[in-house]
């Protein structure tokens, strides 16, 4: 996967959400080669009426779909009028799976990212039609290991002693 840096645009939009020390690493939508072979199909379909819905949700689904990762956490913002956003810190990702049928591997290069959340009620977390859904998944890990070994290295296990329990 060839990552391209945020644009400007893209991190003065993601800016008033982030945190003091927090930088946007990477920015993506629904996959480029789904969009364009999804909205290449729908076309003539728009012609008879019958597909112009499809294609509507289509296009709503490029704009209303932004997914966001920081060297914190991972950002999902949807919606064009009302905002939903959801965060899941980079330290409470237990894992993350990757789905993709034969289509969406070989030909339109996109997939489903499951992420599992640790907490009370374990949340599971689906973005739809990704692109590169396996560099992603990559890309996710590489950055909660980063975290993990910042942790690792600034503990000091002398600091830390358990008192005895008297009886």
């Amino acid at each position: 996967m060839v990552r391209k840096p945020p644009t400007k645009g893209q991190k003065k939009r993601l800016a008033k959400l982030l945190r003091e020390g927090e930088e946007v690493v990477l920015v993506t939508t629904i996959g480029n080669r789904y969009f364009w072979i999804k909205f290449l199909s729908l076309l003539p379909l728009a012609f008879l009426i019958v597909g112009i819905p499809k294609l509507g949700q289509l296009l709503r689904m490029r704009q209303a779909y932004t997914y966001a990762l920081t060297n914190r956490r991972f950002v999902i913002i949807r919606g064009i009028f009302s905002r939903k956003i959801v965060t899941a810190p980079l330290t409470a990702i237990t894992h993350v799976t990757v789905e993709q049928s034969f289509l969406q591997r070989f030909l339109f290069n996109t997939g489903h990212l499951v992420i599992i959340t640790a907490g009370f009620d374990q949340r599971e977390i689906v973005i739809e039609h990704i692109a590169n859904p396996v560099q992603f998944k990559i890309l996710l890990e590489e950055m909660t290991e980063r975290i993990e070994e910042s942790w690792n290295a600034t503990s000091d296990a002398d600091d830390f002693k358990l008192r005895s329990i008297s009886a």
